[in-house]
């Protein structure tokens, strides 16, 4: 599926490593890193601006959303225009 339409580009969104390497505190090894940003917080903006308002959708949608807190989702104005 495709989506088309203005999205608000050139940003960087949640925290980007200040270290990449293995030994930083987000190494695992073999160049695997633990992400900072839950994909669901992505996921729940773009459900939204595709038009899923019901909570009980959402939660189908992203069902990780509530582990995380609200200032670490993002929204549908954020990513896009």
């Amino acid at each position: 599926m495709m989506f088309g339409g203005a999205v608000s580009g050139g940003e960087i969104y949640g925290t980007y490593p200040d270290d990449l390497t293995d030994e930083g505190p987000l190494g695992l090894g073999r160049g695997r890193l633990i992400p900072e940003t839950p994909w669901d917080s992505v996921f729940e903006a773009v459900a939204k601006w595709a038009g899923i308002t019901d909570e009980e959708e959402l939660d189908k949608v992203c069902p990780n959303r509530d582990a995380f807190p609200a200032e670490m989702r993002f929204n549908e104005v954020s990513l896009f225009q």
